[in-house]
């Protein structure tokens, strides 16, 4: 959607600033270089744009929401970026933006093609990323796009290409070209735009589109067969079967039918109590049939339970949902307890803002009272979320704050894993971020503080900046030296390429599934009918399988599931190595069949039968 009124609109027109600040990066792909605006090159293309490129763009909208300033750059093929600093949300994407309008004129069903490269500098978003959307549309109602593409930069120069046709002829001036802006408060880096119009000289197939790669996607990549190795190590162990008869002789050649029924590694998801209680048959069968673990997304969030969102459920609906759950077996977990800033905190308890005193006995109130409620029911809780960008409460009660909401939340719930969670650990690439440095400052002070914290939650949210196997062990190898078990807590992917997604959710699994601190992956959201961005990791909206989804059925229910069928030696034994979990083992000699349940653990299981 367009803007709806121009004329209404505040313009803030920016150029090349006067003693540039510089930053100094590793060199990032050249971009192609623009023609004059509506001058022929030699292969033919007409430039969109004039020869200022990003510095010509306006800013329009809520422009008191957007800092725009020129950065000179070094080492990359262009000289200055357009710095946007985002410094307050906007209702939707269009709600401020930087544009141009178009220099030369376009036909319908011109080639048209698009290169710039961009990067995030600061970022609420739990992938790490900054985010735009380019848009090229008619200036005017009712605002006809030729291309809407979602950008999700990451901390690196990333090179973004669209080859797309025009929707509708445009003269010169008539339609714009944008950068959306509407987003959480963020700094983002834009630069080395090109603009150019192929006519209809060529196929749009044969220009170069945005290509997201990570080191180590390749099939024959060396971290696999590490992986590998580790998987056996960790998540294996030996099943030692033995058959007798009833005067405990040894029986030769005993059928052995050994299958595995659940995964002792926690693979889990976000669900939605609704859906849970409702009458979805469909969406609950595949909740219990693929997963054993289970969070509610938003049904014990403060803020909703407060009433603030609607709905008037409750704590209610939330504990018969997990109830069900754990009728089903489900391992379940409480997201979350405290969200420490006044945006995710109910509107009643920012009206303390003034009043440390009642704050503090608020939140001590509510921590005592959900999880009182729910003790027993929940095997885990996030008793703090995303502390980097979440610190209101802190700032105003004190750093040691944070101790006591997990020595509130341990009396209120004695038995419950206690979790901190924060999201950009995992995604956004590799290498020491302000993020993660505070992530383990903030874990080592609960810790030495004597917070009762059992495990460490990473959100695992990623977009097009994909943070390589390699790097996701060093990761997690930094945050394994607290000796806390790791749950990924919230993974998902916002990717267009579904090939490219299905690649990394199947080599995201592989690594943390491979790693001896990690005991549990969760998405967050399993389908496009309840999934926060309509973008869930294994079913469309329709129930149709994406990519991803049966990638991470391939690995979950074959690859790592154990299901033998097998004789006995002359000993009556037999051994075989499975995944840990819980089996049902069957043993068949003549016309006598005996069924046990077992349990695998680490260090290896035993059963022996005596067929009478």
């Amino acid at each position: 959607m367009g803007l709806k009124s121009r004329a209404l609109l505040g313009v803030l027109v920016f150029g090349a600033l006067a003693g540039c600040m510089k930053t100094t990066e590793g060199s990032a792909e050249s971009a192609p270089v623009a023609v004059e605006p509506g001058q022929v090159n030699s292969g033919g293309k007409v430039s969109l744009l004039n020869p200022n490129g990003i510095l010509s763009f306006v800013a329009q909208g809520t422009t008191e929401k957007l800092k725009l300033s020129t950065v000179a750059t070094e080492g990359q093929s262009f000289e200055k970026v357009l710095r946007a600093e985002v410094t307050a949300p906007s209702d939707n994407e269009w709600g401020v933006q930087v544009q141009v309008a178009s220099a030369a004129a376009v036909e319908k069903d011109d080639v048209l093609h698009v290169t710039f490269f961009a990067r995030a500098i600061k970022s609420r978003q739990e992938s790490g990323e900054a985010l735009t959307e380019f848009v090229f549309e008619l200036g005017k109602d009712p605002w006809t796009k030729s291309i809407s593409y979602p950008v999700r930069a990451g901390k690196d120069w990333t090179l973004f290409q669209m080859p797309f046709k025009a929707a509708e002829s445009y003269a010169a001036g008539e339609a714009s070209v944008i950068f959306r802006m509407g987003y959480e408060p963020q700094t983002m880096e834009i630069g080395g735009v090109v603009f150019e119009n192929h006519k209809k000289s060529v196929d749009i197939a044969s220009l170069p589109k945005t290509n997201i790669t990570y080191p180590g996607m390749e099939d024959d990549a060396p971290w696999r067969k590490a992986a590998e190795a580790r998987i056996d190590q960790h998540r294996k162990a030996d099943i030692a079967i033995l058959v007798q008869d009833a005067a405990g002789k040894p029986l030769k050649d005993a059928e052995v039918g050994i299958e595995q029924k659940r995964h002792a590694f926690g693979f889990g998801t976000a669900a939605v109590a609704s859906k849970v209680l409702g009458n979805d048959d469909k969406y609950k069968q595949h909740l219990t049939e693929l997963f054993n673990m289970v969070v509610l997304e938003n049904d014990l969030k403060w803020q909703s339970l407060a009433g603030d969102w609607g709905g008037g459920w409750g704590i209610d609906q939330a504990e018969k949902a997990v109830i069900w759950l754990n009728e089903k077996g489900m391992i379940t977990r409480g997201h979350v307890l405290v969200w420490p800033s006044w945006r995710n905190l109910p509107k009643s308890v920012k009206a303390l803002e003034g009043k440390p005193a009642e704050l503090r006995a608020a939140v001590y109130k509510h921590i005592a009272d959900t999880a009182g409620r729910m003790k027993g029911k929940l095997q885990h809780w996030d008793v703090m979320n995303e502390p980097f960008d979440n610190h209101d409460l802190m700032d105003l009660l004190g750093q040691k704050e944070m101790v006591e909401w997990f020595k509130h939340a341990r009396k209120a719930d004695p038995k419950a894993k206690l979790y901190i969670n924060d999201y950009a650990i995992l995604s956004g690439g590799g290498g020491n971020t302000a993020h993660r440095d505070h992530y383990e400052k903030t874990i080592k002070f609960l810790l030495d503080n004597g917070a009762p914290m059992d495990a460490i939650g990473m959100q695992g949210h990623f977009g097009s900046s994909l943070t390589s196997p390699d790097d996701l062990m060093k990761i997690l190898d930094r945050y394994a030296a607290f000796k806390k078990p790791i749950a990924v807590t919230e993974y998902d992917i916002m990717l267009e390429d579904e090939e490219v997604a299905a690649k990394y959710t199947r080599d995201f699994y592989t690594t943390l599934f491979s790693h001896p601190a990690v005991d549990a992956i969760v998405m967050w959201g399993f389908w496009d009918g309840a999934h926060w961005k309509k973008r869930a990791p294994i079913f469309e909206e329709d129930w149709s399988l994406h990519a991803s989804g049966q990638a991470y059925k391939d690995l979950v229910q074959k690859a790592w599931w154990t299901k033998e069928q097998a004789k006995t030696g002359a000993d009556g034994s037999l051994k075989v190595r499975g995944f840990l979990g819980d089996y049902e083992v069957t043993v068949k000699h003549g016309n006598k069949t005996q069924t046990q349940m077992l349990r695998l653990v680490k260090a290896g299981s035993k059963a022996t039968f005596k067929l009478k």
